[in-house]
């Protein structure tokens, strides 16, 4: 039986098509970064219990069990003239569009009801957005340099997105509203006006690499678990989802406590914006410094450079409590030694990742990008949510109270200092420890530039003859 194996890009991408398919994810950024950061104190300061808003977050996640699986099987079989990913888009930016308006924008007296079900409606946004695009974006070359080049143009515009998430509320500040509703609410409409116009120039003008045969087989539970009982055996992939889960843990758990961090056991709330803006100034300037770093080094040795500088700075973090006169500017000091790695982890994994797909292309035959992809989608959203659930869980029961005055720190009517302490190490040292522990998995990753251009000659060999087969057939 003829294999049925999909041919996969394998040039350069001018930078006018890179530039547009990466513009995609700066939206997605201005989305994403409030669910983790901004949305949280949100609906703490409406009312909402933290504990029970973790639950939330955990529960909704449920819902990706089932969708991501099933969207990225999809989208590798679906056929059309403008591709596999890009109908996945067009269906995917009015679902995110009416979804962020809502969550972003709640009416008062919005509660846990409000709050779960326009969660569960923003997941499944990003479902059907992110999956085919990370997907198409693996796809558009097989080199294993350009995979890195493809990635860190993305994550340039994912910083980019934050950053402009960022000075939003920073603007608002310092016209003295320190009130996030309103500026997540024109967040929210950026959102609503940026997206279908950068993904419709990336659909109209970046291409997809052809498939060279059509799918015979059908889209059943039987092939489903074929297909994950190959990916859990590809040893390269797991050494990467470990090692992306272990940073994704980190900075859920950094990102959804900072602004309590900052606002009480700091009492820096004003410097907040300012600090995370830096913070990701300095992540846009130095992805191009990790892209070069991965070219001398490989992927995996920069990855775990980036993982014991996050460390090395984020440990510190604590003791800014116990000198309140520098506490603002230390924080803003440390948050921009963190902020330069802030691109590399999603580059250099998504990257990796993107190579370990062709090990399983090599084995099955087949191409199952958004396959892969979904997996690493529901990994990463399932472990924000848990992740977070648990930072604000633990923060909750040490007797955190986000609604206290930071002024009344140590009395009655305030948080307690263990209270603060403990919030002060699941901000910072906790999240260090779980990224330091993937450590010995990385180290040791076996796909190196060397292996995985040996993999890829065995793809395109195959690819040939199956070219030729074709022909000869017609």
């Amino acid at each position: 039986m003829t294999p049925n194996l999909e041919s996969v890009g394998t040039g350069k991408l001018d930078n006018v098509r890179l530039t547009l398919y990466g513009a995609v994810s700066a939206p997605l950024a201005v989305v994403g970064l409030p669910l983790t950061v901004y949305i949280p104190a949100v609906y703490g300061e409406m009312g909402v219990d933290l504990a029970l808003m973790g639950v939330v977050l955990l529960l909704a996640r449920f819902s990706d069990v089932a969708t991501d699986p099933v969207i990225g099987l999809l989208s590798d079989r679906t056929r059309s003239r403008f591709g596999r990913r890009k109908p996945w888009l067009v269906l995917g930016v009015p679902t995110m569009m009416l979804s962020t308006y809502v969550l972003f924008s709640p009416p008062d007296g919005a509660g846990a009801w409000y709050f779960a079900l326009s969660i569960v409606a923003i997941y499944l946004a990003f479902t059907i957005l992110q999956i085919p695009y990370l997907a198409w974006g693996a796809e558009l070359s097989g080199s294993y340099n350009e995979r890195s080049r493809i990635t860190a143009f993305r994550e340039q515009f994912v910083l980019g997105g934050f950053l402009l998430a960022v000075s939003i509320p920073m603007i608002f500040s310092f016209f003295g509203q320190d009130d996030l509703r309103p500026a997540m609410s024109v967040s929210g409409l950026l959102i609503c006006l940026a997206l279908p116009v950068v993904t419709g120039l990336a659909i109209v003008r970046v291409p997809e690499p052809p498939v060279a045969q059509a799918r015979t087989q059908t889209l059943g539970p039987k092939e489903y678990r074929r297909g994950l009982r190959l990916m859990f055996r590809n040893g390269p992939f797991v050494r990467v989802v470990i090692g992306f889960t272990g940073t994704v843990i980190g900075g859920a758990m950094d990102g959804v406590l900072s602004y309590f961090f900052a606002k009480h056991v700091l009492g820096a709330e004003s410097s907040y914006s300012l600090a995370l803006f830096l913070m990701m100034i300095a992540g846009v300037a130095c992805v191009p410094l990790w892209r070069r770093l991965s070219v001398r080094i490989g992927k995996h040795m920069a990855l775990v450079t980036a993982i014991l500088w996050y460390g090395a700075w984020a440990l510190l973090m604590p003791l800014l409590y116990f000198i309140p006169e520098y506490a603002a500017l230390g924080f803003i000091f440390l948050q921009v030694m963190k902020g330069m790695t802030a691109g590399a982890f999603g580059m250099l994994t998504a990257s990796m990742a993107a190579d370990v797909v062709d090990i399983d292309t090599a084995r099955s035959g087949e191409q199952r990008t958004g396959l892969y992809f979904s997996v690493w989608g529901l990994l990463q959203k399932a472990t924000i949510a848990i992740a977070g659930a648990v930072a604000l869980f633990a923060v909750d029961l040490f007797g955190f109270d986000a609604t206290a005055d930071p002024a009344l720190a140590g009395a009655e009517d305030g948080n307690a200092f263990g209270a603060l302490m403990a919030l002060a190490l699941f901000y910072s040292v906790v999240p260090s420890l779980v990224k330091l522990s993937t450590l010995p998995f990385l180290w040791t990753y076996p796909l190196t530039e060397e292996r995985q251009a040996r993999i890829r000659r065995r793809l395109e060999a195959k690819a040939e003859r199956l070219a030729r087969q074709q022909a000869g057939g017609g």
